[in-house]
């Protein structure tokens, strides 16, 4: 039986409540200050908001009300004499030149494409999805370059857990091909690559795309063993075989139908005794408030697909075995949203 959710999440309260509701002011002013580059003004010295208007060119007035927002949310610090540098953190996550900067997952954590579409969510949960001239499945759709650009929290941590899940199976393979299907920005065939000397990775998406994941691949050192294959992952010719196929964050844009016929088109492109991973998020497997994030990805993806939903493990597994892969093995982290569920191909057929 799942363990009861701690008692402040079953107990609604006014300061709960208004939190929820103003929460998006705080949205909007981190929003801004990463757009108009204040993190990287203030970073070599404190700046009083009138020097602060000149340097980015902004209103003074603008200014003056931005800086003491981003003050009054923990985003600067106040100094002294009207002036304003970076709150401890601030260098290494908020300013572009730190190697651990993580304000660009604004644009994909908080896009303007997510903001739009959950700003009618009344509407779209009355009259149903997708909203009008929205398809995430398509190309064109920018939210994928800005995904694939600026990843998010969990994305290393999450092709770390699929390497290591799959390391055993490919220390034994003298030269592994893996197909990355609908790949975003390819960290998780790039990292079974940068552990496999002889791996060979075959990263598929949109060519907009692909453009973005060719540059992760060459600050990782493994560009020289990755081809890339532009195209929809329905119904591109994938090539193969392949010893492994990744699937990540994909099938739950899907209906579980649609998804299903998609995991057979892949798992028939496995060579004998092969992997197929499913990676992503996971909806119905523990109460809703220990999946918070999963279940609100499923407005997104009502919001932006025609039929999309979130899955349970349970529906990949099926999809799984629909697909005549055996041994499906879950693999998860603590404190890490996504989960991965790798099926094998029979290493023969039974006559």
């Amino acid at each position: 039986m799942a363990e009861s959710a701690p008692a402040e999440l079953n107990s609604l309260t006014p300061q709960r409540l208004f939190h929820m509701m103003a929460g998006f002011k705080a949205t909007a002013v981190l929003r801004a200050g990463v757009a108009l580059g204040v993190f990287d003004a203030v970073a070599d010295r404190p700046l009083t908001a009138a020097e602060l208007a000149v340097r980015l060119g902004l209103d003074p007035r603008g200014a003056r009300a931005l800086t003491g927002a981003l003050a009054g949310a923990g985003l600067l610090a106040e100094v002294g004499e009207g002036r304003y540098g970076l709150p401890p953190g601030g260098a290494e996550l908020l300013v572009t030149s730190s190697p651990k900067y993580c304000g660009g997952i604004a644009d994909v954590a908080c896009s303007t494409g997510e903001w739009t579409a959950l700003g009618v969510l009344a509407r779209t949960v009355r009259e149903g999805g997708p909203l009008p001239d929205k398809d995430a499945l398509g190309p064109g759709f920018d939210y994928w370059v800005d995904f694939a650009t600026h990843t998010t929290f969990g994305t290393t941590r999450g092709a770390q857990m699929l390497a290591d899940a799959l390391d055993p199976y490919l220390a034994d393979r003298e030269a592994p091909r893996v197909l990355d299907a609908a790949c975003g920005h390819g960290l998780f065939g790039y990292e079974i690559a940068a552990r496999h000397p002889a791996a060979h990775i075959v990263s598929q998406d949109w060519p907009e795309v692909l453009a973005v994941a060719e540059g992760h691949a060459k600050r990782q050192g493994v560009r020289d063993r990755v081809d890339y294959l532009p195209g929809d992952v329905e119904t591109v010719d994938l090539g193969g075989p392949y010893d492994v196929i990744v699937v990540a964050n994909l099938l739950f844009h899907l209906d579980a139908e649609r998804a299903a016929r998609l995991v057979e088109r892949l798992a028939g492109l496995l060579a004998p005794g092969g992997r197929l991973a499913v990676v992503g998020f996971t909806a119905g497997d523990a109460p809703a408030v220990e999946q918070e994030h999963a279940h609100l990805l499923g407005l997104l993806m009502l919001s932006w697909t025609d039929g999309g939903e979130m899955h349970s493990t349970a529906g990949y597994r099926a999809m799984l075995a629909r697909a005549g892969l055996t041994e499906a093995d879950h693999h998860s982290r603590p404190g890490l949203p996504l989960s991965a569920l790798i099926g094998r191909r029979p290493d023969a057929v039974r006559q």
